[in-house]
């Protein structure tokens, strides 16, 4: 058992409830020798630890690295959740471990008090991480120094009696003074763990079994479930025996294949039953329970690694949107309905100045609009895709002094990423005018209204004079003209 079990200490306080009342005697952790004799088969586990290795040859030390390291959050946040300290969902679990800055802001979403428990159990694992890393020995001082850690903040703890709940002062890293044995209501039974002034003792036991030949060249799996199991027979602390049992297990997974023991809160139920299933002897039941949540973590490594090697979705939600956004935050369409609001206001002002410019003369003017023509003019343009809209300017004179002048108008559309002017008027094969997009969105401004009908003006007036050429050309090899 281990504290994740929260029934009182004391049984009910009436006689006949007490004559009922079973109290299962202490049973002493078995050794080492008689556990690993009821492992069972780790083929899988070993299967996934290799999974590990390879991940950390593809994928990379440092992706690894930050992978656990999300494991080791997982491990930390649910630790707490288990003893019934907080509650936590395994959807907020993972999306708190992943997320740092919502770690960072836990004490706002969960409250202060939870927030200084993921603290101090990610303080702990790093605590265990060190200690495993550098390959030191599992000590009595080090365990003590392990659960002054993870229960930092906790200043006071509940003692069950036979009057009612008490509430005693946490001494963190002291083993207990007061028996610790919860009551099952359930089954009408004390589970028995060391007396008080047996935890010394058992406690040196456990520690020389940890140090033992035999349990060094033990596998990793095989090691965790049983320091964890041994230490919570014990229970040599008065509160937090269940956070340290499980940062104490992670030690030797830490080790190989080189992550914490991960316990999701919503594992519970399975949890006892395997710790129960060990109380009667069926310790294989203990260690495989242990090896499917060490595959399961390695799983959700693997998993972690391959989604860190793409943006999330969210980052490419927001690629999608620059990418979809042109000049001024519009959508690319938008911009392009602009773009072609801007060339119907320069066809606008042709048909204008046209009509001003060649009443009752021998000169034909001609402003036709048409689609399907255009020409990139300027590195960083585009122009609208699909049939892009052009406007023609046309100046015709009939025989005998027969010619024709023509120019073609279209609008180039500024990238995102280019600096300059966001549309160009281009005219083929020459440069027109630049506009903003301030001129001509929402409305069209009265000054580019004017800058059009100019511009309009300056090439009808090249255009005449194009065609003036051209009729002194003609008329003279008519012999119309010297």
């Amino acid at each position: 058992m281990s504290d994740i079990d929260k029934t009182p200490s004391a049984p009910p306080e009436n006689d006949t409830a007490k004559a009922d009342v079973r109290v299962r005697p202490y049973a002493p952790f078995p050794r080492f020798a008689e556990w690993l004799n009821a492992a069972p088969e780790l083929a899988t586990f070993d299967e996934y630890s290799a999974q590990l290795s390879e991940l950390r040859a593809s994928a990379g030390v440092e992706a690894l690295q930050q992978a656990v390291e999300v494991a080791t959050r997982w491990a930390a946040i649910d630790t707490g959740a288990i003893e019934g300290l907080y509650e936590v969902e395994r959807g907020f679990t993972i999306t708190m471990a992943v997320s740092g800055a919502i770690l960072e802001n836990i004490h706002a979403i969960k409250g202060e008090a939870v927030a200084r428990s993921v603290e101090d159990a990610l303080s702990a694992y790093e605590f265990v991480l060190d200690v495993a890393t550098q390959a030191r020995p599992i000590t009595e001082v080090w365990i003590r120094e392990l659960h002054a850690k993870i229960c930092r903040s906790q200043g006071y703890y509940t003692v069950s009696t036979a009057v009612g709940p008490q509430e005693h002062e946490l001494e963190k890293g002291k083993y207990k003074v007061y028996p610790n044995s919860p009551y099952n209501f359930d089954a009408a039974e004390v589970h028995s763990y060391a007396a008080p002034e047996m935890t010394p003792p058992e406690m040196a036991r456990l520690v020389s079994e940890l140090r033992s030949d035999e349990f060094v060249n033990a596998h990793p799996v095989v090691q965790a479930a049983y320091a964890h199991y041994a230490f919570v027979c014990i229970h040599p602390f008065p509160d937090g025996n269940g956070r340290v049992s499980r940062a104490l297990a992670s030690a030797f997974l830490y080790r190989s294949p080189g992550m914490p023991l991960v316990v999701f809160a919503d594992q519970k139920s399975g949890y006892i039953s395997a710790l129960e299933a060990a109380d009667l002897g069926q310790y294989g039941a203990f260690v495989r329970f242990i090896s499917e949540r060490a595959i399961d973590t390695v799983g959700m490594i693997r998993e972690s690694i391959a989604s860190a090697s793409t943006p999330s979705v969210l980052t490419q939600l927001a690629q999608l949107d620059a990418m979809s956004t042109g000049r001024g935050g519009l959508p690319h369409k938008e911009l392009d309905a602009v773009a072609v609001r801007l060339l119907e206001q320069f066809a606008a002002s042709a048909d204008k100045v046209m009509a001003e410019q060649f009443q009752s003369t021998p000169v034909t003017p001609g402003v036709a609009r048409s689609s399907g023509y255009g020409q990139l003019l300027r590195e960083g343009y585009r122009l609208i895709p699909g049939n892009p809209l052009a406007v023609f300017l046309q100046l015709n004179i009939a025989e005998p002094a027969q010619g024709q002048v023509s120019r073609v108008f279209f609008v180039l559309v500024a990238k995102p990423d280019v600096e300059g002017p966001d549309f160009i008027i281009g005219r083929d094969p020459a440069f027109a005018t630049e506009v903003f997009l301030r001129e001509v969105h929402p409305v069209i401004s009265g000054a580019l209204a004017y800058r059009l009908d100019a511009l309009v003006e300056a090439n009808v007036r090249e255009m005449m004079a194009e065609l003036m050429t051209l009729v002194q050309r003609g008329l003279t090899n008519q012999g119309y003209a010297v």
